[in-house]
């Protein structure tokens, strides 16, 4: 596969379809908080309040010149709710983009980097199968969001009172499938694996503190991707921090760097 702006458009737009079909779970979830999205052309701008690691707007840029009302309608949006306006802004958007959030006072936050591998040419770089690693069932809900909650709050035991709205949304979500790793009976990591189409999209990969450097990560992502492949998925995409040790387990099992996204925030004033 080559970097062009059809496979750009298949990456971000599964990243868009994803945070609404989230939004429709996430009221099942906790009916006492709310997933506000906007919704544009091609453009989806999630809210699920302070500090919510999916604050953003996705989907600038994709399908040609970007309209500036489009941006002020976003800002409003984030505005409303008191927080910061953040973007996210794929290296093959359009160049009106960049004009207007320079324009319109934007700084760099933050670069992640977004992974893709082809699946019918894949053959996993694993000897045996990681026999901790299995397909979630219904029962497991509870455990399997406290211990990804755990994992990225970098905590082998979550406080009581944490709030895991999203952990269980995304466990609910229609298109995900989620997998569980267990040592000796307990749940000591998780991820997803959603399948739309031919792409298989892999995250909310997260493991307890204690039990990593034991190759748990790796056999998750060797799990999922046998699962989807096998289900007829032809391109799987994940999304790692620069520098991080999920980088290297991705490019372990065969994933290459598809381009580098930036993260955009307006402060509120």
């Amino acid at each position: 596969m080559s970097l062009n702006t059809e496979l750009a458009r298949k990456l971000e737009g599964d990243l868009l379809e994803g945070n609404k079909e989230l939004m429709q779970v996430w009221n099942e979830v906790d009916q006492k908080s709310e997933l506000k999205v906007l919704e544009l052309e091609n453009i989806v701008a999630v809210y699920g309040g302070p500090d919510c690691p999916i604050n953003e707007a996705v989907g600038l840029g994709m399908y040609g010149p970007v309209q500036e009302e489009f941006i002020e309608a976003i800002e409003e949006f984030y505005g409303s709710n008191n927080d910061d306006t953040e973007i996210r802004v794929c290296p093959l958007a359009h160049k009106s983009l960049v004009e207007f959030t320079q324009k319109r006072g934007y700084v760099l936050s933050g670069f992640s980097y977004r992974w893709v591998l082809n699946l019918e040419s894949w053959t996993s770089p694993v000897m045996v199968p990681d026999s901790r690693v299995r397909p979630a069932m219904p029962q497991d809900e509870d455990h399997w969001s406290k211990a990804v909650a755990s994992g990225f709050a970098d905590q082998d035991n979550i406080s009581q009172t944490a709030d895991l709205t999203l952990e269980h949304a995304f466990f609910r979500m229609k298109s995900s499938i989620p997998f569980i790793a267990e040592e000796k009976g307990k749940v000591v990591a998780g991820g997803v694996l959603a399948l739309s189409d031919d792409v298989a999209s892999l995250f909310a990969t997260s493991t307890l503190p204690s039990y990593r450097g034991r190759g748990i990560q790796t056999g998750l992502l060797d799990s999922r991707l046998q699962y989807a492949k096998d289900h007829g998925a032809r391109i799987a995409t994940i999304e790692t921090d620069p520098g991080s040790a999920s980088q290297r387990n991705v490019e372990r099992v065969g994933f290459r760097l598809a381009y580098v996204t930036a993260e955009l925030v307006k402060h509120r004033r």
